[in-house]
């Protein structure tokens, strides 16, 4: 049984539980308190008048932001599977391969989030 492949696959669950655990409570950490009254306590980008376009803009901008951290994870496990190959040619043709499409991945994300943000402005957009 090969234990550094289920050894790297428990890391990397790790590392995406602990992204989904951190990264919504580090959103979310708004103060929340209404000062008077409910309408206070609502963010001022659900105050406009586009509300639709707007909560569809922050869920496009969460998810290519959590993309790009699946993009760092998948860096630092190429990094780590690299290292750790020992000069078998197998194992860094496979880490070699991960950072390539990552790095393919990040320019997509990248190209999309500026796409998001073009539109964004263009439609009067926060």
């Amino acid at each position: 049984m090969n234990f550094s492949c289920l050894k790297s696959k428990k890391i990397i669950v790790f590392l995406f539980l602990l992204a989904f655990l951190i990264f919504p409570s580090l959103s979310l950490a708004a103060d929340l308190t209404p000062v008077a009254g409910l309408d206070s306590a609502a963010p001022d980008a659900l105050k406009k008048s586009g509300t639709i376009e707007v909560v569809v803009g922050q869920m496009i901008s969460a998810l290519l932001s959590m993309l790009a951290v699946i993009f760092i994870i998948l860096i630092i496990y190429a990094g780590f599977l690299w290292m750790t190959a020992s000069g078998e040619e197998s194992k860094i043709k496979k880490a070699k391969d991960i950072i390539i499409a990552a790095t393919i991945g990040l320019v997509i994300v990248l190209a999309s989030y500026s796409i998001t943000i073009f539109v964004m402005s263009a439609m009067g957009i926060k």
